[in-house]
């Protein structure tokens, strides 16, 4: 591992960025991540522990991997092709970091081995990887075989006005190789599933699909799921949710607002039902004053 001296360490970073994550409401957050979690903990098996150090992002995470540059690619290639309809952003570097801790003793790493890495990633497409020339030139003295791989794919500045010659695989020459890592990933994967190490939110990612939630609310009221509006009930009866956890809202501008949470499981078809009425509060004045004006006719 990195020792805690100044000294910075030449290590190649992979940083792995979804894109829009932060976007996304807090349920499709969820499932983003424990999609991302289970590619992520399948691909890295083969670094062993102590050549690696993973770092959290707020939208990925970013692996320094302290061996052959070989390695880093090789990890990236598999995460790439396991990671399905997930909008993964991948960004390789090979240069300096070195340690870092806050007042709370949290370690982690700076440099411009890691910076230039996410700005890599940062201008990535779902799908399409790409590398800095720095890895590229690294790659091509220790493992010129997989440096025919990439190929010149252009500039790009970061944020920091930095630029940055960037390389990306060769579809035709990686080809066989990725049917090849997707077939593993997928066998390694299902292999995880089946031990049920992933537990339940993992299943829901990869092998459930949607559940339905049937709505009968009375008069009306605006459907809100995860904060987002999906229409007025009625007309809206039926609606296709992923499984999981949901936060169901139902306004009416006359009334209070009332909130469902629903656990919706694969092909599962649920009901939320609600019929808003007067509180008895404010009921019982237009009650009393009914029964003071009988009186009065009375004379009572």
């Amino acid at each position: 591992m990195i020792e805690t001296a100044s000294a910075p360490t030449l290590v190649s970073v992979i940083a792995l960025k979804i894109q829009g994550f932060t976007g996304h409401p807090v349920a499709e957050q969820v499932r983003l991540n424990a999609q991302f979690e289970a590619l992520v903990g399948v691909a890295i098996q083969p670094l062993p522990v102590e050549h690696r150090i993973v770092l959290e992002m707020p939208d990925g995470i970013a692996v320094a991997v302290l061996g052959d540059p070989r390695q880093a690619l090789e990890f990236a290639e598999l995460v790439q092709a396991a990671a399905l309809d997930l909008p993964l952003c991948i960004g390789l570097n090979h240069g300096p970091v070195r340690p870092t801790s806050d007042g709370f003793q949290e370690t982690g790493l700076i440099g411009d081995g890691l910076a230039a890495a996410v700005a890599v990633a940062a201008a990535a497409t779902p799908g399409r990887l790409l590398a800095s020339r720095s890895f590229y030139e690294t790659l091509a003295r220790s493992a010129p075989d997989r440096a025919r791989d990439l190929g010149p794919a252009g500039t790009l500045t970061d944020a920091s006005v930095r630029t940055h010659q960037v390389y990306a695989l060769d579809r035709q020459a990686t080809l066989a190789r990725r049917r090849r890592l997707i077939a593993a990933s997928a066998a390694a994967v299902l292999s995880i599933l089946s031990l049920g190490i992933l537990g339940r939110s993992i299943r829901l990612t990869f092998l459930e699909r949607p559940g339905t939630i049937v709505f009968q609310i009375s008069p009306y009221g605006d459907i809100y799921v995860d904060g987002v509006m999906k229409g007025r009930s009625p007309p809206l009866a039926r609606l296709d949710v992923n499984p999981g956890l949901h936060s169901v809202e139902v306004r009416n501008s006359s009334y209070s607002t009332v909130t469902f949470e629903a656990t919706v499981r694969s092909q599962e078809e649920m009901t939320i039902r609600h019929t808003f009425t007067k509180s008895k509060r404010n009921d019982r004045p237009r009650e009393e004053g009914v029964m003071r004006r009988w009186r009065r006719k009375l004379g009572l």
